[in-house]
């Protein structure tokens, strides 16, 4: 995987959330409820990119955020939230493959991947960053972005 360290300003995004446990599946069915309502976020700073943000929870559950960037005066609609990245450093791993492969990239990431660059993990919130090369979640030739959070 393809590597390089970013730092983000903090920036907010709009979208629809879910918590899961460690092993739940269902993170697709949350995007399929999204991406209809997609056109709902207004203010969007770059339309052609959503994010998945994931925010570990004291209880060890996850919570997943599908959205777009959006200004900060952006409405937010009916049945979605409001979300506020914090400034972080990020390591950025290029992911390729289809969907159901994202668990695998994140936990090769995790195990070996960062401590082979020399980098240490820093307890935060990951990223995953879709653009135009990220066109169909079963294509195994789709590529998008994993933010890890560095020291």
């Amino acid at each position: 995987m393809q590597l390089h360290i970013v730092e983000r300003s903090a920036f907010v995004v709009i979208g629809m959330e879910a918590v899961f446990r460690e092993g739940d599946e269902g993170f697709g069915d949350l995007w399929q409820r999204f991406i209809p309502r997609e056109d709902e976020v207004t203010g969007k700073v770059e339309p052609g990119v959503s994010y998945g943000i994931c925010v570990p929870r004291i209880d060890g559950d996850l919570q997943y955020i599908t959205g777009f960037q959006v200004g900060e005066d952006a409405v937010i609609p009916e049945g979605m939230v409001r979300f506020q990245v914090p400034a972080q450093r990020y390591a950025v791993f290029t992911h390729t493959g289809n969907a159901a492969q994202i668990g695998a990239s994140f936990q090769a990431i995790h195990d070996h991947l960062l401590g082979a660059h020399g980098l240490q993990p820093n307890d935060g919130i990951d990223l995953e960053r879709y653009d135009a090369r990220f066109d169909d979640p079963f294509d195994h030739a789709s590529q998008m972005e994993l933010y890890i959070p560095i020291h």
